[in-house]
């Protein structure tokens, strides 16, 4: 874990990533990811002694995430992923942190782990002197993410985990199902 020393670092933007396929430890060569969005599953509670509708979150619970690689170029790698079964990624990031007190910057770690099942592929678009822009997108069941080696996030959505900054915010509920 990088010490801070009462500096206030304020994150400002990647400066490298690499995404590696776990099965072989395999580069794959991406162009870009867009990583899943985290969306809570809600429902609507109403009733007596309620003023109206109360959007309520179910509790560990989340829509589906999808994760999209997009790939420069046609790529055996992107074919690769078509297996079938699940995939698992770590995708490593580069962060740049400003100094607020401007003597300098810092390097944080960042590291994401990921599976599910790929649901699509697009071969992208052929034109002269152009990326082909292919695409690959998983439904992603599991994420953990670490920062500076400290777990900030982990959902398995099929084990019923689902924890921030190490804190597990489902462990009532796998207990009450008899799941420890």
């Amino acid at each position: 874990m990088t010490e801070n020393n009462g500096a206030n670092y304020i994150p400002d933007r990647s400066i490298n990533f690499n995404v590696t396929a776990d099965e072989g430890n395999v580069f794959l060569g991406i162009g870009t990811v867009d990583m899943p969005e985290i969306q809570r599953m809600t429902d609507t509670l109403s009733g007596s002694g309620i003023a109206g509708e109360v959007e309520t979150t179910i509790p560990g619970h989340f829509q589906s995430m999808e994760t999209t690689i997009n790939w420069s170029s046609l790529a055996r790698e992107a074919f690769n992923l078509l297996k079938e079964g699940p995939v698992s990624l770590t995708l490593r990031l580069a962060q740049n942190e400003i100094n607020a007190s401007g003597d300098s910057n810092q390097v944080k770690g960042v590291r994401v782990h990921l599976r599910g099942l790929v649901k699509a592929s697009a071969l992208g678009t052929l034109e002269v002197n152009a990326k082909t822009e292919q695409t690959t997108v998983i439904e992603t069941t599991y994420l953990r993410v670490f920062i500076n080696d400290e777990e900030t996030l982990e959902i398995d959505k099929l084990n019923l985990i689902f924890k921030v900054g190490g804190t597990d915010q489902m462990g009532d509920v796998r207990k009450a199902l008899g799941m420890n």
